[in-house]
């Protein structure tokens, strides 16, 4: 498993989605299947390679993204990474916009001015790149309906990012909710 240690801050929208296992044989895999009737599937040497040429270039933006935007704080950079109408499904709620994004991501660093955003591991099948990983911070600011607590927080949590044209159109977000209310005090830890 590789491992990212370049901390950065947590853009992502908050929310609920589960992470799947990406094989990584699953090219090769595919090449291999046959269809119901015993005939080759239509999945050729060249499709498989191209599929994996995309998939390693949605990889590399999102690797970017991470290590470049994120702990850079710099919503000019957005643009280069996010889509002008990315759909952000989070928490049961759905965002749009690019606009949207920033304004979340504003007041996620209200929130948590040292906010930090680990990689954990990342991994990339067609255009979906998914990224478990570790958030810390200090809750300085109004979050979820909590006024700060000066208290740190640790989450683990994931996302998925689906990418059309070298930019990110879709993020489904999963963030521990639970074990950063019970953090800040605003729920009993048993």
């Amino acid at each position: 498993m590789r491992r990212y240690a370049k901390p950065a801050a947590v853009v992502t929208a908050l929310g609920a989605l589960s992470l799947a296992a990406f094989g990584s044989g699953a090219a090769a895999d595919a090449a291999d299947r046959t269809t119901g009737s015993g005939a080759p599937s239509r999945v050729t040497a060249e499709s498989v390679s191209w599929n994996h040429g995309t998939t390693q270039v949605n990889k590399r933006i999102i690797e970017r993204y991470t290590s470049e935007y994120l702990p850079g704080r710099n919503p000019a950079l957005a643009s280069e990474f996010v889509s002008p109408d990315i759909v952000v499904h989070s928490g049961g709620q759905t965002w749009q916009g690019r606009d949207t994004y920033l304004g979340i991501v504003a007041a996620n660093l209200k929130a948590f001015p040292d906010l930090r955003w680990t990689v954990q591991d990342m991994r990339a099948e067609g255009d979906t790149v998914a990224v478990r990983y570790t958030m810390t911070g200090t809750h300085e600011g109004p979050f979820a309906g909590v006024e700060a607590t000066g208290k740190a927080i640790r989450s683990e949590s994931m996302a998925f990012y689906r990418l059309s044209h070298g930019k990110i159109v879709e993020e489904r977000a999963q963030l521990d909710m639970l074990g950063i209310l019970r953090q800040m005090g605003a729920l009993p830890t048993t």
